[in-house]
């Protein structure tokens, strides 16, 4: 993995112009290291926790857009908050890593920092807080229409008896509906698989 590095006003340039004030004042009041990555398939930012006395590591991916890069950082900062007041006793996306994330995310919506349309689905996705957007169809699919990306289509969108190409590369038919998977033939295995309906698939 390699590391862009940059200046803190070229970091900051990544964040939504409207909050890159409130984005510095985080930079400020929290003590740790920042580092741009290439892009990762499986990942879109990271957190590495204090050890040996160096300081804590947040790595965000640098391809993407300004609402999502804000998000991610969040995301991860989150992570450094629970570990200073809880230590590693916490869960890593458990409630008190939830309850952080929602916390530094409110300024962000009492300031009007995103769209109305981002905003309405980022409120769904707090309702719960899962451990990762990047499943989340409906919030994706509008981080890309504002960051000028591409639709996301999962094995959920396909029609049935149609045959569909995960991003890992591999080929299925999709089968047959089950609670929250669909049941899947892979020709080159010719064994039948369970995928998860929000399993992403690459488009022709």
């Amino acid at each position: 993995m390699s590391y862009k590095p940059e200046t803190l006003e070229g970091v900051l340039s990544r964040f939504p112009e409207q909050a890159r004030l409130m984005t510095q004042a985080l930079f400020n009041e929290h003590h740790f290291l920042f580092r741009i990555t290439t892009p990762r398939r499986t990942r879109l930012g990271s957190f590495k926790g204090a050890r040996f006395g160096a300081q804590p590591v947040i790595q965000i991916n640098a391809d993407l857009g300004q609402y999502t890069f804000l998000l991610v950082f969040l995301h991860e900062l989150a992570h450094q908050v629970v570990m200073k007041k809880f230590g590693r006793k916490a869960k890593p996306h458990g409630t008190e890593w939830k309850n952080a994330y929602r916390s530094l995310v409110q300024p962000f919506f009492a300031e009007e920092i995103f769209p109305a349309v981002l905003a309405s689905e980022l409120h769904r996705y707090f309702i719960k807080t899962p451990a990762t957007f990047h499943r989340d169809t409906k919030l994706i699919n509008t981080l890309s229409s504002l960051e000028g990306g591409i639709e996301m289509l999962t094995v959920n969108d396909i029609p049935l008896n149609s045959t569909f190409t995960l991003m890992s590369g591999r080929q299925f038919v999709k089968l047959e509906k089950l609670r929250t998977r669909y049941k899947c033939f892979c020709p080159k295995t010719r064994k039948y698989y369970l995928v998860p309906r929000s399993a992403q698939v690459m488009q022709a």
